[in-house]
């Protein structure tokens, strides 16, 4: 199984803290959040992971040899870009990695979901893109019906919100129009007729540090209990 961690964006809603550390390296009681996606790729059976790196990839480089230290039996591949190329920019890229599904993540959210499951019922429905989605108040705006997507609008209490982890096929790839980032890329997709599934789910545990308070927040989770980063499969 393969995994891409997306991993280039500057933060910015996190300043002063990633002024000079990349978010996806942000500490989580004392490591890099980086490492513990990886810790929870490779305890649930990923092998191979991709990564991109624009903001202060330098770090993220060095990082990824600490990574492939710790895990010699995990492949990494690191897809440096030449500009920020946003979320679709960014796996157009990387297109020769994506040869095979493939789970995509953001490199800035902790959840105890297990990403193997989601993995899984992508194969299972042989769907060319699965958005795991829930519920979770101000990000409610994914319409979905009859278990596809069909549109992003307004958060509303009809809507789900877009957990930041989907599973995609090497078509998928190949059909991503020219826009940078996933709203109006999928949007486009929507109206050629090309719909992603979606897999939703409830009662995990999922936060996007994205912000100061939502940072401190996850520490506080994971320091508490709440939050338990990997999930345990046995």
């Amino acid at each position: 199984m393969r995994a891409f961690v997306l991993c280039a964006g500057r933060g910015e809603r996190l300043r002063p803290l990633t002024e000079h550390v990349p978010k996806p390296l942000l500490p989580i009681l004392g490591r890099p959040l980086l490492f513990l996606l990886v810790e929870s790729l490779v305890a649930q059976g990923f092998r191979t992971i991709g990564l991109n790196a624009w903001y202060l990839k330098d770090q993220i480089r060095r990082r990824i040899r600490e990574l492939r230290r710790v895990y010699p039996d995990v492949e990494f591949r690191l897809y440096e870009e030449p500009e920020l190329l946003g979320t679709c920019g960014a796996l157009r890229h990387a297109a020769s990695f994506f040869t095979e599904p493939t789970l995509v993540l953001n490199g800035d959210i902790l959840t105890n979901f297990p990403l193997r499951l989601i993995y899984e019922e992508a194969l299972r429905h042989q769907t060319l893109c699965l958005m795991f989605c829930h519920r979770f108040p101000g990000l409610n705006r994914l319409r979905i019906r009859n278990g596809y997507v069909t549109d992003f609008a307004e958060d509303s209490p009809e809507g789900y919100a877009y957990t930041g982890i989907q599973v995609v096929s090497p078509e998928w790839i190949s059909l991503l129009p020219p826009e940078r980032e996933l709203v109006p890329a999928y949007r486009r997709l929507i109206a050629r007729g090309y719909l992603p599934r979606a897999l939703v789910a409830t009662a995990f545990y999922w936060i996007d540090i994205g912000t100061p308070e939502n940072y401190r927040r996850a520490r506080m989770d994971l320091r508490s209990g709440k939050a338990v980063i990997p999930v345990d499969l046995e």
